[in-house]
């Protein structure tokens, strides 16, 4: 809800954090690396425009203005400005905007959607632009991005002349189902049908669009490049044959028409994507048929497809999904944008029908995915999401190793973590004509209307510390209504007391229904169950059998070299494991660490092979939270531990 702000507490350090170190230090690698020099072709000898740069502008940008709409900075206020007046003058007459296309490429426009991003980009520079319309009410970045639209649906459609196209990469869908919602333009909503029914329809677009990029572009010999490239265009071309058309068009989720695909496919941020826009189509039209296809690719992907942390998408080749149960934890992808847009998905699914089960993988992916994904200072950043870290190991896998870089040549993650941290205070609660639901833990205050009737309250919270938070209702109208606690899928035996005594209250879809007529400073006190616990995989999942991790809360453990010496896979713990809580203030404020008695496997031999069975000797181990892993230097971690 738009009507909340954070106000205190672990959240709003990480708030703080994101707009005094993360956005800058995002900011500065896009300045030294020529993004806002492309808009103005000024860029150096060395430096090069890629086809997807303006997206990143506009990640950065839509969090900006999040933060502007909430916050008084005129610095950041007027470099805002700029760059919005950088981006809009390079719009043509007929309305096109992408400054690549234009200044490098112009004969290029819209002549190969699967692969170059022009729609993307245009979602991405819609969603900051609407975000401008929210903060001033009239915008002329808005107005840049409708006629941007306007473009676009002349241009793609079911009637003679136009091209029967759709995006490679979703995201324009989603965007423009959040203008129709924002402006009630119906425009919108007509063109984000089109693309989300189209998709996949036959004969495939993309066939059509490839037979004519091969009539203008000269083959290109592979053998020569690195194997890595070999691979991926190998995977990217295989698929125009006959024979390997169906698997191809996975990767873009172009297999079939949305409606009628039942499990998750392909590049996972692409898919996530495109399943948040579902979501909001089925809600907007009343499609229950779509929602249907909504809640089946959920079931997938939260039963068989996501990893402990909230990651998905398994397969560094390809970034995507792969098949159920594969989640590698030393070879894993788990994009960080995958888990962003996994967060969008569910919020959208909560929109149309309560259940706790969204908020708890929202939950899950911020406190974990999403929070590992920056370092300690914010300036570092993780592209993928490692579940066992090995650095020689990722060294000869050719992939990025465990340290967060400062720069990512594909920068998308970085502006979609800043903006999903300044925008985080939507996810914390909604509302209904029953009443208001609380999702998330976090110390927040918030007003909004029930049947005209005014509420505040305001939240304490100590999470993920501490397992307790407090509701005190601020302002009520003396009238009746629920509020709808959520039950945390780790602890459904939470505590809750009004006014210092216990309540009985109605479990609805996994919320606490506490329904009453509220009074001015009435407390609601939340105990949770913040003992470690550990969790264990499902036995199809081959990398985790006879293993277990560790949970405190929300929070997910892992083990470190630092802390516990090379060679993590030689811990072993059992299956009744007790840990002392530990303070931990040296390694992060407020930090609590775990501590243990362990075993450790030791061998009577320095023979690479023997007969003999490794030894089992007493040893404690330290477990740390998981989104500090990696602030301490490169080394070993570990996520999934072997269980007697």
């Amino acid at each position: 809800m738009e009507n909340t702000l954070i106000t205190g507490g672990f959240w709003k350090e990480r708030q703080n954090l994101n707009i005094n170190s993360s956005i800058p230090a995002v900011l500065k690698t896009f300045e030294d690396r020529g993004r806002i020099r492309a808009l103005t072709q000024e860029l150096k000898d060395d430096e090069k425009h890629h086809i997807f740069w303006e997206s990143d502008l506009a990640k950065w940008l839509e969090g900006v203005l999040i933060y502007l709409q909430k916050n008084s900075d005129d610095e950041l206020s007027q470099f805002a400005e700029n760059l919005i007046d950088k981006l809009i003058a390079n719009q043509e007459e007929d309305g096109y905007l992408n400054s690549f296309f234009t200044f490098n490429e112009p004969e290029n426009k819209f002549t190969n959607l699967k692969d170059r991003h022009e729609l993307y980009c245009a979602g991405h520079l819609m969603e900051a632009a609407l975000e401008h319309l929210k903060l001033n009410g009239t915008s002329r970045f808005f107005d840049a991005m409708e006629r941007y639209m306007d473009h676009i649906a002349d241009t793609f459609g079911r009637e003679q002349g136009k091209k029967r196209g759709y995006p490679g990469h979703q995201e324009i869908e989603l965007a423009l189902l959040k203008a129709y919602e924002q402006t009630g333009k119906t425009k919108f909503l007509e063109l984000a049908d089109y693309f989300l029914s189209e998709r996949g329809s036959e004969p495939h677009y993309y066939d059509e669009e490839e037979r004519q990029i091969k009539l203008k572009e000269k083959v290109i010999n592979f053998s020569d490049y690195p194997s890595e490239i070999r691979d991926f265009m190998s995977m990217h071309m295989s698929g125009m044959s006959p024979a390997n058309e169906k698997r191809d068009y996975n990767y873009w989720q172009a297999h079939q028409l949305p409606v009628h695909q039942k499990t998750a496919e392909g590049h996972s941020v692409r898919a996530l994507y495109m399943y948040t826009a579902m979501a909001d189509l089925a809600r907007i039209k009343n499609d229950s048929r779509m929602l249907e296809t909504c809640k089946s690719l959920w079931r997938n992907i939260v039963d068989r497809r996501m990893y402990v942390h909230g990651g998905v998408g398994s397969s560094h080749i390809g970034e995507r999904f792969t098949f159920d149960y594969d989640l590698p934890n030393d070879m894993a992808y788990a994009e960080t944008c995958a888990s962003i847009a996994l967060i969008f998905f569910a919020e959208r699914l909560s929109r149309i029908e309560r259940s706790s089960e969204y908020a708890d993988i929202i939950e899950k992916a911020l406190y974990n995915t999403v929070l590992a994904s920056t370092s300690a200072n914010g300036k570092g950043f993780f592209y993928e999401n490692y579940l066992e870290c090995i650095p020689g190991f990722l060294t000869f896998q050719h992939r990025r190793h465990g340290i967060r870089d400062e720069y990512h040549t594909c920068s998308c993650c970085p502006p979609n973590i800043t903006r999903i941290i300044a925008d985080l205070d939507r996810y914390i609660y909604s509302s209904s004509n029953e009443g208001i639901e609380v999702h998330q833990y976090i110390s927040s205050e918030i007003s909004f209307n029930i049947n005209d009737d005014y509420i505040e309250l305001e939240q304490l919270s100590g999470f993920p510390w501490e397992g307790s938070s407090k509701i005190t209702l601020r302002k009520v109208s003396g009238r009746e209504f629920s509020l709808f606690i959520r039950i945390p899928e780790w602890d459904p035996k939470m505590k809750i007391e009004v006014n210092g005594e216990n309540v009985s209250f109605q479990t609805n879809n996994g919320y606490a229904q506490i329904k009453r007529t509220w009074q001015e400073g009435d407390e609601v006190s939340l105990s949770f169950n913040f003992e470690p616990g550990l969790v264990r995989s499902n036995a199809k999942v081959r990398y985790n059998m006879r293993k277990a991790c560790v949970f405190r809360g929300p929070l997910l453990y892992c083990m470190e070299s630092a802390d516990n010496g090379p060679y993590l896979n030689k811990v072993l713990i059992n299956e009744d494991q007790k840990f002392e809580v530990m303070n931990d203030d040296d390694l992060f404020k407020d930090c609590k660490s775990l501590s243990g008695k362990i075993k450790r496997f030791t061998n009577s031999t320095e023979n690479l092979y023997s007969i003999s069975k490794p030894e089992l000797n007493d040893s404690k181990v330290k477990l740390i939270p998981y989104f500090l892993w990696a602030n301490r230097g490169e080394n070993e971690m570990l996520v999934w531990i072997n269980e007697t």
